[in-house]
Protein backbone atom coordinates (compact mmCIF):
# COMPACT_ATOMS: atom_id res chain seq x y z
CA UNK A 1 0.00 0.00 0.00
CA UNK A 2 2.71 2.51 0.79
CA UNK A 3 4.23 1.73 -2.33
CA UNK A 4 1.42 2.63 -4.31
CA UNK A 5 0.91 6.07 -2.31
CA UNK A 6 4.42 6.69 -3.00
CA UNK A 7 4.26 5.69 -6.59
CA UNK A 8 1.22 7.90 -6.93
CA UNK A 9 2.45 11.06 -5.06
CA UNK A 10 6.01 11.15 -7.89
CA UNK A 11 3.66 10.55 -10.18
CA UNK A 12 1.86 13.80 -9.35
CA UNK A 13 5.08 15.40 -8.51
CA UNK A 14 6.47 14.49 -11.93
CA UNK A 15 3.36 15.82 -13.52
CA UNK A 16 3.20 19.22 -12.19
CA UNK A 17 7.15 19.61 -12.72
CA UNK A 18 6.80 19.08 -16.45
CA UNK A 19 3.32 21.30 -16.11
CA UNK A 20 5.46 23.91 -14.97
CA UNK A 21 8.49 23.41 -17.34
CA UNK A 22 5.68 23.57 -20.54
CA UNK A 23 4.63 27.24 -18.36
CA UNK A 24 7.92 28.62 -18.25
CA UNK A 25 8.93 27.44 -22.05
CA UNK A 26 5.58 29.00 -23.40
CA UNK A 27 6.27 32.27 -21.37
CA UNK A 28 9.58 32.58 -22.73
CA UNK A 29 7.92 32.11 -26.17
CA UNK A 30 4.97 34.87 -25.44
CA UNK A 31 7.75 37.20 -24.20
CA UNK A 32 9.68 36.50 -27.49
CA UNK A 33 7.04 37.31 -29.82
CA UNK A 34 6.43 40.29 -27.51
CA UNK A 35 9.10 42.03 -28.09
CA UNK A 36 9.97 40.97 -31.68
CA UNK A 37 6.25 42.46 -32.56
CA UNK A 38 7.29 45.57 -30.90
CA UNK A 39 10.36 46.40 -32.68
CA UNK A 40 10.24 48.82 -35.00
CA UNK A 41 12.94 48.34 -38.29
CA UNK A 42 15.71 50.09 -36.12
CA UNK A 43 15.52 48.13 -33.73
CA UNK A 44 13.91 50.24 -30.95
CA UNK A 45 11.33 48.76 -28.38
CA UNK A 46 7.75 50.38 -27.58
CA UNK A 47 7.76 49.36 -24.02
CA UNK A 48 4.10 50.57 -23.62
CA UNK A 49 1.25 52.07 -25.20
CA UNK A 50 0.50 54.07 -22.26
CA UNK A 51 3.50 56.12 -22.12
CA UNK A 52 2.86 60.10 -22.54
CA UNK A 53 5.34 63.14 -22.04
CA UNK A 54 8.05 60.77 -23.50
CA UNK A 55 9.12 63.08 -26.37
CA UNK A 56 12.24 63.77 -27.14
CA UNK A 57 15.99 61.74 -27.32
CA UNK A 58 16.88 61.04 -23.96
CA UNK A 59 20.57 58.96 -23.06
CA UNK A 60 20.94 57.20 -19.78
CA UNK A 61 24.05 56.09 -18.73
CA UNK A 62 26.50 57.50 -15.26
CA UNK A 63 27.75 60.93 -16.23
CA UNK A 64 30.88 61.69 -15.16
CA UNK A 65 31.96 58.35 -15.45
CA UNK A 66 35.13 57.14 -17.13
CA UNK A 67 33.36 54.05 -18.58
CA UNK A 68 33.09 53.21 -22.42
CA UNK A 69 29.60 53.00 -22.40
CA UNK A 70 29.72 56.71 -20.85
CA UNK A 71 31.93 57.93 -23.34
CA UNK A 72 29.66 56.25 -26.18
CA UNK A 73 26.53 58.54 -24.29
CA UNK A 74 28.72 61.61 -24.31
CA UNK A 75 29.67 61.11 -27.68
CA UNK A 76 26.28 60.47 -28.99
CA UNK A 77 24.76 63.62 -27.15
CA UNK A 78 27.02 65.64 -28.76
CA UNK A 79 27.09 65.00 -32.19
CA UNK A 80 23.24 64.81 -31.99
CA UNK A 81 23.32 68.23 -30.66
CA UNK A 82 25.80 69.16 -33.62
CA UNK A 83 23.10 68.28 -35.91
CA UNK A 84 20.14 70.34 -34.45
CA UNK A 85 18.63 67.17 -32.71
CA UNK A 86 17.41 67.66 -28.90
CA UNK A 87 19.31 65.11 -26.79
CA UNK A 88 19.54 64.89 -23.31
CA UNK A 89 22.21 62.95 -21.24
CA UNK A 90 20.77 61.68 -17.58
CA UNK A 91 21.80 59.08 -15.04
CA UNK A 92 18.19 57.55 -14.82
CA UNK A 93 14.76 57.78 -16.80
CA UNK A 94 11.39 58.28 -14.98
CA UNK A 95 8.17 56.23 -16.55
CA UNK A 96 4.75 58.87 -16.33
CA UNK A 97 1.73 56.94 -17.22
CA UNK A 98 -0.85 58.64 -18.89
CA UNK A 99 -3.64 56.78 -18.52
CA UNK A 100 -4.10 54.35 -15.41
CA UNK A 101 -2.84 51.54 -16.36
CA UNK A 102 -3.49 47.63 -14.87
CA UNK A 103 -0.88 45.63 -12.84
CA UNK A 104 -0.96 43.51 -15.64
CA UNK A 105 0.02 46.24 -17.96
CA UNK A 106 2.40 47.76 -15.70
CA UNK A 107 4.55 44.28 -15.34
CA UNK A 108 5.15 43.74 -18.79
CA UNK A 109 6.19 47.52 -19.43
CA UNK A 110 8.63 46.94 -16.52
CA UNK A 111 9.73 43.19 -17.99
CA UNK A 112 10.73 44.88 -21.40
CA UNK A 113 12.45 47.45 -20.01
CA UNK A 114 14.63 44.75 -18.25
CA UNK A 115 15.15 42.79 -21.23
CA UNK A 116 16.62 45.94 -23.02
CA UNK A 117 18.64 47.09 -19.72
CA UNK A 118 20.53 43.62 -19.75
CA UNK A 119 21.89 44.51 -22.87
CA UNK A 120 25.07 47.18 -23.58
CA UNK A 121 24.28 50.48 -22.34
CA UNK A 122 23.66 53.73 -22.75
CA UNK A 123 19.95 52.87 -23.10
CA UNK A 124 18.88 55.54 -25.47
CA UNK A 125 15.07 56.30 -25.45
CA UNK A 126 13.46 57.93 -28.66
CA UNK A 127 10.05 59.31 -27.97
CA UNK A 128 9.50 56.78 -25.52
CA UNK A 129 11.28 53.92 -27.60
CA UNK A 130 14.25 52.45 -25.90
CA UNK A 131 17.20 50.72 -27.94
CA UNK A 132 20.85 49.78 -26.43
CA UNK A 133 23.41 51.05 -27.49
CA UNK A 134 22.67 52.49 -30.95
CA UNK A 135 24.24 54.28 -33.63
CA UNK A 136 23.47 57.56 -34.57
CA UNK A 137 21.96 56.86 -38.20
CA UNK A 138 19.69 54.56 -35.95
CA UNK A 139 18.83 57.55 -33.57
CA UNK A 140 18.21 60.07 -36.25
CA UNK A 141 16.38 57.79 -38.75
CA UNK A 142 13.73 57.06 -35.44
CA UNK A 143 13.97 60.55 -34.82
CA UNK A 144 12.65 61.31 -38.29
CA UNK A 145 10.11 57.98 -38.29
CA UNK A 146 8.57 59.72 -35.10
Amino acid sequence: MKRIILTVVASCALCFAGYQWHKSIQEKRIFVQDIKSRTDQYGFLDISDNLPESKGIIIVAPVNCPSQQAKVADYLVTELNKQNIPATRTNSYNFRQKNIMSEREINQMIKRYQYVRTMTPPLVFVNGKIKSNPSIEAIKKEWELQ
